[in-house]
C-alpha cells in the first residue's frame, strides 16, 4: 500500500492543507444580551452567501442564528449547549421520538448527560428537514463510522450550500481515508465543509469548564463562521486552514491513548506515563507531518492537546479500553460495551507509517498488543531495550 485514497483520486505524502490562520474571539453572549462582535478580518474570495451571512452576525449581534446539530449522543448534546450559549436557536435531530420528546418537554437529555438542564433555545426533532430549514451551520456530532453512511443516505435533504462541522475524531476505515474524503466521496457533490477538534469531554463543556478547540477549513471563512457562532468565555474556538493536521491528530492519537490506559493498567506511574506521552506526541508529528499535516498543528489544540487529554484521563474510552486489556478483558468485550475508535485505527496507523517509511514503535506496540501479537511484558522489554539513539531523530 503506498497511495491513499481519495475523493479526487490519490492522497500524495506531500499534500499540505494550507497554512494556519489566527482566531478571532467572540465575546460570550447571554440567552438575552450580546457584546458587540470584535471586527471581521475580509476574506477575499468567500462566496456571496457566506459573506453577506458573516455580515449578519457583524451589524447585528443581538440577532440570533439558527444551528442545526445532528446527533443525540453526549458530544451532540455538549455542541448545541455551547451554540445556545451565544443565543442561538439549536435543532437537534436524532432518530428517537421519545428522546426527542423529552428533550422537548424536560429541557433535559434522557440519554446522555441527563444531569445536566438544556436552556430553552435548544429543541429536538426528528425530522431532519425541518431541522436543517434555515440553518447557517450543520454540526454533524454522528460515530465516526457512520458519518459518511448517514450523509449518503440523507444527501438530498442537506442543502448544499450549509456548511457542515464535523466532529468526529476517525478515520473511516473500510477505506483509510481521511473523513474529510469520504465524506465528499459520499455527498457524492462539494460541500462547505469544517472540522472541530481538540481537548474536549462532553460533560466538562456542560459544566462550563473553560474548555479551547480548534475548527479547520480549507477556506479561512467557514472556520471564521463556526468559531463567531461557537466562542463565549467558557468555549474558544480558535481557527486553522490544515484540515488534513486537524483531521488526523485527533484520530491517530486514540491508538496511543489506548497505549496511556495499558501503562496504568499495568500499574506503572508518572514517570512511565510522561516518558510515553511524550514519545507518543513525537510519534504523531512523525507521522501527521509525513501524511501531509503541518508540525504547528499537530503541536497545538488538535495534536498534542488531544493527546494529553486522552491520554491522563479515564473519561476517555480509548484510555480506558487500554486498562481494561492489561486487567485480562477481551478486546471483544470492550468492544461490546463501547466504540473504540483507537482499536481499529491503530492498524491504520501502522499501515500510514509502513507508507512513509517510518518506525514508531509505540503505534507498533500498541496495534501489535491489541492484535494479541505481542504481550504486554514483551511489549515493555521492546520499547525500553531499543538501541540507545538522540532523542530527536527524522525516523
Amino acid at each position: 500500500m503506498g497511495k491513499l485514497l481519495t475523493s479526487t483520486g490519490t492522497f500524495t505524502l506531500g499534500a499540505v492543507a494550507g497554512g494556519l490562520a489566527a482566531g478571532v474571539f467572540l465575546a460570550r453572549r447571554s440567552r438575552s444580551t450580546a457584546e458587540p462582535l470584535p471586527e471581521l478580518e475580509r476574506v477575499p474570495h468567500a462566496p456571496t452567501d457566506m459573506r453577506s451571512i458573516l455580515e449578519i452576525m457583524e451589524a447585528n449581534p443581538s440577532d440570533s442564528q439558527r444551528v442545526c446539530v445532528v446527533g443525540g449522543g453526549a458530544f451532540g448534546t455538549s455542541m448545541a449547549y455551547a451554540a445556545s450559549r451565544n443565543g442561538h436557536r439549536v435543532t437537534m435531530w436524532m432518530r428517537d421520538p421519545e428522546q426527542a420528546a423529552a428533550i422537548n418537554a424536560s429541557h433535559r437529555n434522557p440519554k446522555k448527560l441527563s444531569e445536566y438542564e438544556l436552556p430553552t433555545n435548544i429543541s429536538a426533532t426528528t425530522d431532519l428537514a425541518s431541522a436543517v430549514a434555515g440553518a447557517v451551520l450543520i454540526i454533524l456530532a454522528l460515530p465516526c463510522q457512520m458519518t459518511p453512511a448517514w450523509l449518503a443516505a440523507h444527501r438530498d435533504m442537506i442543502p448544499p450550500t450549509t456548511p457542515l462541522c464535523v466532529t468526529s475524531k476517525g478515520l473511516y476505515l473500510p477505506t483509510k481515508q481521511l473523513l474529510s474524503d469520504a465524506i465528499t466521496d459520499s455527498l457524492g457533490r462539494s460541500q462547505p465543509l469544517v472540522f472541530l477538534s481538540g481537548p474536549s469531554f462532553a460533560a466538562e463543556i456542560m459544566q462550563d469548564f473553560p474548555t479551547a478547540v480548534v475548527v479547520a477549513g480549507r477556506e479561512l471563512y467557514l472556520a471564521v463562521l463556526v468559531q463567531r457562532i461557537m466562542s463565549n468565555l467558557h468555549f474558544r474556538v480558535y481557527t486553522s486552514q490544515d484540515v488534513i493536521g486537524v483531521q488526523l491528530g485527533g484520530a491517530l492519537k486514540n491508538p496511543l491513548a489506548v497505549g496511556a490506559g495499558m501503562i496504568s493498567g499495568l500499574g506503572f506511574g508518572v514517570n512511565t506515563l510522561s516518558a510515553a506521552v511524550t514519545r507518543s506526541a513525537a510519534e504523531l508529528t512523525l507521522l501527521c507531518t509525513a501524511m501531509g499535516g503541518k508540525a504547528e498543528t499537530i503541536a497545538g489544540l488538535a495534536g498534542f492537546g488531544d493527546l494529553m487529554l486522552t491520554c491522563t484521563s479515564s473519561q476517555s474510552r480509548n484510555n480506558r479500553c487500554g486498562a481494561r486489556l492489561m486487567k485480562g478483558d477481551k478486546i471483544e468485550d470492550i468492544l461490546q460495551d463501547m466504540t473504540v475508535e483507537g482499536v481499529p485505527t491503530s492498524a491504520v496507523a501502522v499501515a500510514y507509517g509502513d507508507m512513509c517509511g517510518l518506525d514508531l514503535p509505540i503505534f507498533r506496540t500498541v496495534s501489535a498488543i491489541i492484535a494479541g501479537e505481542m504481550a504486554p511484558e514483551a511489549a515493555v522489554q521492546y520499547l525500553m531495550g531499543r538501541p540507545l539513539r538522540p532523542e530527536h531523530c527524522a525516523k
